[in-house]
């Protein structure tokens, strides 16, 4: 087994931390539910609601918005707004409670305190529970795409120690940036520990999330992390007239996008200018709407 295979094992070590993080996050979720009671909590509830309803429907807007300040095609920009407009709103309506109701040592009657700090308390545990489903689909689809692009590498990756790449200044090459190889397999590693054994059934039978989706992720992280599964994406039936592009040609003969795709630098290669172009140009868009994504993905990961 290569020793990348080995880093990403799932370890019950790892999976005990993540349950002792669960119960933790729960017990505080429900002991801030008791003190600020039902009627604040109800308020969270109604906060969580707006603000993906805000995400949902507003985030768009806000791409223009972002476009100067971060350089990522503008599909990324819009969840990054969605997210940032979300916690605004969320912030906002979750204020108004705490303006409008009282917390549970405030009211008067001790029955009612009791009332209120019980049912407060159950709702904390849903909070606690839906927070950590939360958690779950994000380690699941990080993972997903990280364990995919550690095992589509070659067991001796010449990318690793490859020399710097042309048109690159010295102090380009200096500036710290985002390691995925040293990332990848601590994503990899965690959801193959939650997925293990009884927690992982259980894990893999409530979530709510299509496995079809966390299959797609994966087929994502081998796709762009290894040249030949990129290429044989890119030769699908029915990508013809998408290779024909002349920013997606410019693309693919470009050894820098290439050599970028074969050492798996994700976020550098989605913040390239070239990239941004071809992502951002609208007629380009309207014909990848139109593109069987989801079996190209499966046909260029399937030939690994």
């Amino acid at each position: 087994m290569k020793p990348e295979i080995e880093s990403i094992a799932g370890s019950a070590t790892w999976q005990i931390i993540f349950v002792s993080f669960a119960v933790v996050l729960i017990l505080l979720e429900i002991i801030r539910g008791w003190r600020l009671g039902i009627l604040r909590q109800l308020m969270r509830a109604a906060a969580i609601i707006a603000a993906y309803a805000a995400a949902f429907f507003f985030g768009s807007m806000t791409v223009s918005l972002l476009r100067p300040i971060v350089k990522m095609p503008d599909i990324i920009l819009s969840v990054l707004g969605g997210a940032i407009l979300a916690f605004l709103v969320y912030a906002l309506v979750a204020s108004v409670g705490s303006i409008l109701f009282k917390r549970t040592a405030q009211q008067s009657s001790g029955a009612v305190r009791l009332v209120y700090g019980l049912s407060g308390a159950l709702v904390g545990f849903l909070f606690g529970a839906f927070f950590i489903w939360l958690v779950l689909v994000g380690i699941r689809s990080l993972g997903s795409i990280a364990e995919a692009t550690v095992r589509a590498r070659p067991a001796n990756d010449p990318a690793r120690n490859a020399s710097p790449l042309p048109n690159r200044n010295q102090s380009e090459e200096r500036a710290p940036s985002f390691d995925s190889d040293s990332i990848a397999p601590l994503l990899a590693r965690l959801k193959n520990s939650v997925e293990m054994g009884a927690l992982g059934d259980f894990v893999k039978k409530t979530d709510a999330m299509p496995p079809g989706v966390y299959q797609t992720l994966t087929d994502v992280g081998t796709v762009f992390s290894n040249p030949e599964s990129a290429r044989r994406f890119l030769a699908f039936p029915g990508a013809a007239e998408l290779s024909e592009q002349p920013k997606i040609v410019a693309l693919r003969n470009d050894p820098e996008i290439m050599a970028m795709i074969e050492q798996g630098r994700l976020v550098e290669l989605l913040r390239d200018p070239r990239i941004l172009d071809a992502a951002n140009d609208p007629a380009l868009a309207e014909r990848v709407k139109k593109f069987d994504l989801k079996n190209a993905l499966e046909y260029a990961a399937r030939k690994n």
